[in-house]
């Protein structure tokens, strides 16, 4: 089961931001700060089953855009993470609030936002921020696959084999399994335990081992490119420096380096057809 997971908004009256579709909406916020049509914005990792790097490279990057221009503007990340980018590690969130603070972006973490309406972003009893606008992370939502065990929000629960539990022969990898951090190369990772217990229980000559997730992370700053790494057995490390090949944001072990080899294919339509036909095959 790859089925992923469906985004959906989670503080109402703020722009939800759920990728490249969203990216007009997104700059257009930008372009209101730098005309000075509205100073105050807030960026918001909501609380829920997320992938909060998004909102960090926004936040840094309408930064930059202002620091550009004369217009005043006060932005302000707010988190219920504990640190900001909690899940890269002491070193890694250490970092990100020296960028933040380095921008003048102020950081309000352990905090969840409600709603943002009136100018004021609802921040639980008796607080609030002000803010003419906010851009929010959507929180995701599990499919309840019929037929599968899933859990409150609709993800599907699994062992450290990816197997569903309760089930025989049944794995569920990426989004759609119960996993806290939902990101493309730990789904990568998770399929490759999945196709190791396949094989293994075909009879290849392979011995499984058991999900050990390492989070990468390109964080793009809007003067840069930042490299994290967090491997839950050691330390985290952050580096403008490369910490993994092909340095970009594609982390398959075996998908990465394939397109690396084929890095022409954007000068040449045809050939990325052919190259989008083997890797469905």
């Amino acid at each position: 089961l790859a089925l992923g997971a469906r985004p959906v908004e989670a503080v109402p009256g703020a722009l939800t931001f759920r990728g490249p579709q969203d990216a007009a909406r997104a700059a257009a916020l930008v372009d209101a700060l730098r005309r000075g049509a509205i100073r105050r914005a807030a960026f918001v990792v909501p609380a829920g089953t997320i992938w909060p790097m998004p909102l960090y490279e926004l936040a840094l990057q309408a930064a930059a855009a202002l620091a550009s221009t004369t217009a005043g503007g006060e932005l302000t990340v707010v988190t219920p993470e504990a640190r900001p980018l909690a899940a890269f590690g002491e070193q890694a969130s250490d970092a990100v609030a020296a960028m933040l603070a380095e921008r003048g972006v102020a950081l309000r973490t352990g905090t969840v936002a409600r709603i943002l309406a009136d100018g004021r972003l609802d921040l639980g009893p008796d607080r609030a921020l002000a803010a003419d606008a906010a851009v929010a992370l959507p929180r995701l939502v599990g499919p309840r696959p019929r037929g599968v065990p899933a859990d409150a929000l609709g993800f599907v629960p699994v062992d450290a084999y990816t197997r569903v539990r309760e089930m025989d022969g049944v794995h569920a990898v990426g989004d759609v399994a119960a996993h806290g951090v939902k990101q493309g190369g730990l789904a990568a990772q998770q399929a490759d335990v999945a196709a190791a217990v396949l094989a293994a229980r075909a009879g290849a000559p392979v011995t499984p081992e058991p999900y050990h997730p390492v989070l990468r992370g390109l964080l793009l700053t809007g003067g840069g490119a930042t490299y994290v790494r967090h491997d839950p057995a050691g330390a985290s490390q952050v580096s403008e420096e490369m910490l993994w090949w092909p340095p970009g944001k594609v982390a398959g072990r075996h998908l990465g380096p394939y397109l690396a080899g084929r890095l022409d294919l954007g000068d040449r339509p045809e050939a990325a057809a052919a190259l989008a036909r083997d890797v469905a095959a």
